[in-house]
């Protein structure tokens, strides 16, 4: 059994034990207090069923993991069996709002799992760019970030097909491609190869790596794209029609003194009129800017945007240190340095629930113009 199987199976069972426990205290009459003790119950029971799978290296996103189905399976359970109840017998109403709005979460929750997550949307970021930089075309850059499949699916297809549809001038890809075990990522492999094949710009595509790259899989799944090339913590130059631009790719360790010498190298010599641009996988990289360094533009990805984002609060998480409202994505500054952070188009797999809420997947084309 797998950890996340093991996980699906112990909000199940929370969920079944905290109906038992509510037939068995509304025999007579159901009640608030009914309803309040097999929440608790409810509670008790998620513990408890959870020590089993606890030994099967169920992470922090399994625990979380939990916490969501017993909040969008285990809970509505409990609300519908309220309901059905209360049909059953004639009860006072405020005990069917109960169960109403006990059953809301499994609605959210289909939501967030099974629409929200395919909602893929286009968005154009205008960024403009200083007089001194020479040349006076626009420039289209397509970010594609954190596409983290577990397989080729129509989506993944669907995306790449709305990326190049935009008609870029440069793509940036910054890292987490494949989420999956050995195995699965060597099965699927030939097509994921085939999907990448088709990324092609005039000014090239420029990829750097992500958590979730391990060993060699970015260098198996560009194998055989002659557009695509891999920064390794490294500088390039293209020319895209009138413009010059200067792209510095960073390893995952964004603070490591290789790290550092990129940002020394992209920002080294004379002012010609390059355009300058970080790409690195975590947004935190901007720290290591000098502040309004001449650098000028940052380009990341790794937050998904939160993945789930609540209205008035913003990302539940972010996993980084930069402002919550820069981890939410967009384009933003610290200490005089702009950073776009792209909440990108796939989601956190394995042990992690598989959502999306407030945030949908996208594609960012960042146009550049005087």
């Amino acid at each position: 059994m797998t950890s996340t199987l093991g996980i699906t199976i112990a909000a199940m069972l929370a969920g079944v034990i905290s109906v038992v426990v509510l037939l068995a205290l509304s025999r007579d009459r159901l009640g608030g207090s009914a309803v309040i003790r097999s929440l608790g119950a409810l509670a008790v029971a998620g513990a408890v069923v959870f020590v089993p799978v606890r030994g099967a290296g169920v992470e922090m996103f399994g625990t979380v993991h939990l916490a969501y189905l017993g909040a969008t399976l285990a809970v509505p359970m409990l609300g519908l069996a309220v309901i059905a109840r209360s049909l059953h017998r004639p009860r006072p109403r405020s005990v069917v709002v109960v169960g109403a709005v006990l059953v809301v979460p499994g609605l959210l929750g289909f939501y967030a799992t099974h629409i929200e997550p395919y909602r893929l949307r286009v968005t154009s970021v205008s960024v403009p760019v200083d007089r001194s930089r020479q040349g006076n075309d626009p420039i289209r850059i397509a970010v594609f970030a954190d596409i983290q499949m577990d397989r080729v699916t129509g989506f993944e297809r669907r995306a790449v097909d709305r990326l190049l549809a935009t008609r870029p001038d440069v793509i940036l890809v910054p890292g987490d491609l494949f989420q999956s075990d050995p195995g699965t990522f060597a099965r699927w492999l030939p097509k994921l190869q085939a999907l990448l094949r088709r990324l092609r710009a005039p000014g090239g595509v420029f990829v750097v790596r992500g958590d979730v790259d391990v060993a060699n899989r970015s260098d198996l799944a560009f194998a055989k794209n002659t557009d695509a090339r891999i920064l390794d913590d490294e500088v390039v130059t293209v020319r895209v029609r009138d413009r010059r631009l200067r792209i510095g790719g960073t390893r995952l360790g964004y603070d490591s003194a290789a790290a550092s010498q990129v940002r020394r190298d992209l920002v080294a010599g004379p002012e010609d009129g390059t355009f300058r641009i970080l790409l690195s996988h975590r947004p935190d990289t901007v720290f290591g800017l000098e502040p309004s360094s001449r650098v000028d533009l940052t380009v990341a990805g790794h937050t998904h945007g939160g993945q789930v984002v609540l209205p008035g609060y913003g990302p539940l998480m972010t996993m980084t240190s930069v402002p919550r409202d820069v981890a939410r994505g967009g384009l933003h500054e610290i200490a005089g340095n702009r950073i776009y952070v792209s909440s990108g188009i796939g989601m956190e797999r394995l042990q992690a629930p598989q959502v999306r809420f407030n945030d949908p997947p996208t594609i960012d084309v960042l146009e550049l113009h005087d």
